[in-house]
């Protein structure tokens, strides 16, 4: 039986034990650094007795080298994701271990969905490599994307010796990833726990608090769950180290809504960065960005940042600003010293509703040509600068409300979250709507802004119930000539509704307010 590991969750005392190892990584002749780097694989048993699949790039140059740990994302095929980056890290002198997480492929056990089990992982892969790769103890940091770079977050927070953190769209906030202004994002988190199924095992509580979310049950529980499993309940560790953080995150990302991220880089107090880009989950940092564009900036950006502080490289990578912006329909990066100096000019914008200023009343649980794109794929076409579009003469009642400014004078930037409040009145004790922000040329072409939905429950029937809603965080540029437009409909395929069949909406046709942080002129 393989060897159980007893380690201190800051340093350790013993190492993990080794199995099928093979020739293993030694450290290799005093050769110049770029030059290939041996690969192995390696199969280790942390200290539960799960068998952790790893493989393990090792400069060809004598050691010690600082260390890079890379747990693996949520996908079936992570090891591509980051593949060219191991190997540069390597050959740039950095010994590489890169692993499948637990529960996920190769390696043993049952996913933790980046809990505890998951952050003891990655020390006990750390504590591994320092006795098994001519690794400098002094200089370890964490790099990946998704769910590993969730994981690196957490692991940060609970062990020492971590120098560095480069985290490629994480969650911050697990249980809103799923669940938005009390509803169940229903199509996203059935992906992932279908993803989860065929890509490995789920342990008995991360299914059960799949269960619990589609149910609606237990929902104190899962909370719980979720907030173990989020970097933002860790802040006070990472500032307490003063761990240096960089984080990559994108406009349309389904599964992280945009703003997420931003909160967490205001509250770390140590050197942080955050990079915002058009595109969905991953898409800034994936593998297919080269085909568009010579270098990935964002991937280019993370190496430089663990070369800053794990190589010592008096690069500047610290010095830029802590958060940097490319909008979505402008190819220019901006620069702000905070995320809430991006969200730091509230606008409120008149509108008017399409009904001729009665309450327009919509069908529930029915959608309308407004939609949020197609998941999964609608993010990938944003990065490509193709947003959801929509017609907006055919936005009418009883599928659709519309609410219009007058034709801006001038050019808007909008950048950070936009607020709807609104007064909404149902036939039925609950409800689900959708809410949309577009941008509306003189054509009617309507291009998707930002969207988010929204439900209530316990409520009388006929009884008002007043919304204050914060839509997901936005960088879009409007034109002179363009219109915002506020829509909300019945639904929207990503997220699930409890509005009951033949019951309806009526919205405050004067009570609807539109907020936005704009920039204007």
């Amino acid at each position: 039986m393989a060897l159980l590991l007893s380690v201190l969750a800051a340093h350790g005392t013993a190492e993990p034990a080794v199995a099928g190892q093979g020739s293993g990584p030694t450290a290799g002749s005093a050769t110049r650094d770029g030059e290939p780097a041996s690969v192995s694989t390696a199969t280790l048993t942390v200290r539960d007795g799960t068998r952790i699949a790893a493989d393990v790039y090792v400069p060809a140059a004598a050691g010690p080298h600082p260390l890079i740990v890379m747990p693996g994302a949520w996908w079936a095929m992570p090891q591509d994701v980051l593949l060219d980056d191991k190997k540069q890290l390597a050959e740039a002198g950095y010994v590489v271990v890169s692993y499948d997480p637990r529960g996920l492929r190769r390696s043993g056990g049952a996913i933790d969905m980046a809990g505890p089990l998951d952050a003891a992982d990655v020390s006990d892969v750390i504590t591994w490599a320092l006795a098994h790769t001519p690794a400098d103890e002094r200089r370890v940091g964490l790099y990946s994307s998704s769910y590993g770079a969730a994981v690196s977050l957490n692991a940060a927070a609970r062990d020492a010796r971590i120098t560095a953190v480069a985290a490629l769209c994480p969650w911050t906030d697990l249980f809103d990833s799923f669940v938005r202004n009390g509803t169940y994002a229903g199509t996203i988190a059935t992906f992932q726990a279908a993803i989860g199924a065929l890509n490995g095992r789920m342990s008995p509580r991360t299914r059960q608090a799949f269960t619990n979310l589609k149910s609606g049950t237990d929902t104190a529980g899962v909370r719980a769950w979720a907030l173990e499993r989020s970097p933002r309940a860790l802040v006070h560790a990472l500032n307490a180290r003063r761990t240096p953080v960089f984080m990559a995150g994108e406009w349309s990302d389904p599964l992280v809504p945009a703003g997420q991220t931003g909160r967490l880089l205001d509250q770390l107090s140590g050197p942080k960065q955050l990079w915002m880009s058009p595109g969905g989950h991953g898409d800034s940092s994936s593998r297919e960005a080269p085909l568009l564009q010579p270098r990935n900036p964002v991937r280019d950006h993370a190496k430089r940042w663990l070369d800053r502080f794990l190589l010592g490289r008096g690069n500047g990578a610290d010095r830029l600003a802590p958060l940097m912006v490319r909008p979505r329909n402008a190819d220019r990066l901006e620069t702000y010293p905070s995320w809430s100096a991006l969200e730091r000019s509230p606008l409120a914008v008149p509108v008017r509703t399409s009904a001729g200023g009665r309450s327009p009343r919509l069908f529930a649980g029915v959608d309308s040509p407004a939609d949020s794109g197609l998941f999964p794929v609608a993010g990938l076409a944003d990065s490509l600068g193709l947003p959801p579009v929509t017609a907006a003469p055919l936005l009418l009642p009883p599928l659709a409300a519309v609410w219009s400014s007058a034709p801006l004078s001038s050019p808007w930037a909008l950048r950070g979250s936009p607020r709807v409040r609104t007064r909404v009145t149902s036939t039925a004790d609950r409800g689900t709507f959708a809410a949309h922000l577009y941008d509306v040329d003189a054509l009617g072409v309507a291009r998707l802004i930002s969207h988010a939905p929204y439900t209530f429950t316990g409520v009388a029937p006929g009884t008002p119930v007043e919304v204050d809603l914060l839509l997901p965080a936005v960088a879009w540029d409007v034109a002179p000539g363009h219109r915002l437009a506020f829509v909300v409909d019945g639904g929207d395929h990503r997220y699930t509704s409890v509005s009951p069949l033949g019951s309806s909406m009526a919205f405050s046709a004067d009570d609807t307010h539109l907020i936005v942080p704009a920039r204007t002129g």
